[in-house]
C-alpha cells in the first residue's frame, strides 16, 4: 500500500470519527437517543477511536489524548448500562 493511499484511508477514518461524534451529539439534541443509551455511547466510543487513529498518524498529541479520554468516558457509560 502506498503512503498516499494509507494517508487517504487514515483521513477517511478521521472523518468517520468526526461524523460519529457529531451525530451522537445531534441525536441527543433532537431527542433521537438519550445520553444514557447504548447507541449514544457506542457512537462516541467508535468515533473517538477513529479520531485516535487519525490523531496518532498526524502527530496531534492533544487530540490523541482528548479522544483516549473520550473513549474511556464512553466505556464508563456502557459499563453503567451493563453493556460491556
Amino acid at each position: 500500500m502506498s503512503l498516499t493511499l494509507k494517508t487517504k484511508h487514515i483521513e477517511l477514518i478521521g472523518w468517520l470519527g468526526f461524523i460519529l461524534i457529531v451525530s451522537a451529539y445531534l441525536f441527543v439534541t433532537i431527542k433521537l437517543v438519550t445520553v444514557s443509551s447504548a447507541p449514544y455511547h457506542l457512537m462516541n466510543l467508535f468515533g473517538a477511536l477513529c479520531m485516535v487513529v487519525n490523531a496518532r498518524h498526524k502527530g496531534a498529541t492533544p487530540l490523541f489524548w482528548l479522544n483516549i479520554v473520550w473513549a474511556l468516558v464512553a466505556i464508563i457509560g456502557l459499563l453503567q448500562l451493563g453493556k460491556v
